[in-house]
């Protein structure tokens, strides 16, 4: 069974594999060209055992089903490790299949710099503008802490709302913008005050 390393510090974990039967794929944007150089490296006969250690930040959802079935049935010899930061970026069908180790230490989340009390429209689209130039790998953490302020400031949302912020992560996996997902909660929080 291959593993699911949940870290920030792969090369320390890497350190312990022998190194000469080793093969790393690493890339921001693990796309399905880089799933299809995995699966043939997979299938290269070699006289020792080997890990294939896949590195990503983002997994794209096909290359992810490129690699169903070589993660539940590897070649003989073969261990597959993944390293990420997040085990929502990978499908629930590559998680069933493989052990995940968390080796994340948590980190508190920070309130969002947004008065959510007294909201106007005009907040809400100065604050979806600043989001512009986030990285991608930031969106999961912006809407945890839209969460967290709504906490702060002691609002009360019902459980269709609260629900939302689910929906929201894994919109999110999907590659939905970040302010498609956000506009109808700071909506809501307008409408509603």
């Amino acid at each position: 069974m291959g593993k699911i390393y949940l870290t920030r510090e792969t090369q320390t974990i890497l350190e312990k594999f022998p190194q000469d039967t080793l093969r790393i794929f690493e890339t921001e944007e693990f796309k399905i060209a880089h799933a299809k150089e995995v699966i043939n490296e997979a299938y290269v006969f070699e006289k020792q055992n080997k890990t294939i250690a896949i590195i990503s930040k983002i997994f794209n959802i096909e290359a992810q089903n490129a690699l169903l079935k070589i993660l539940e049935e590897p070649p003989q010899g073969v261990e597959f490790l993944i390293f990420t930061i997040n085990k929502n970026a990978l499908l629930p069908t590559i998680r069933s299949r493989m052990q995940i180790i968390n080796l994340l230490c948590k980190t508190p989340i920070a309130p969002l710099n947004l008065n959510l009390t007294n909201l106007t429209l005009r907040d809400i689209y100065d604050f979806l503008k600043s989001l512009d130039s986030l990285p991608r790998t930031q969106s999961k953490e912006v809407i945890q802490s839209l969460l967290k302020s709504i906490q702060e400031s002691k609002i009360k949302l019902p459980q269709k709302e609260l629900d939302f912020f689910n929906t929201a992560i894994q919109a999110n996996i999907y590659y939905e913008k970040l302010h498609h997902i956000l506009l109808p909660i700071l909506l809501y929080l307008v409408e509603n005050k």
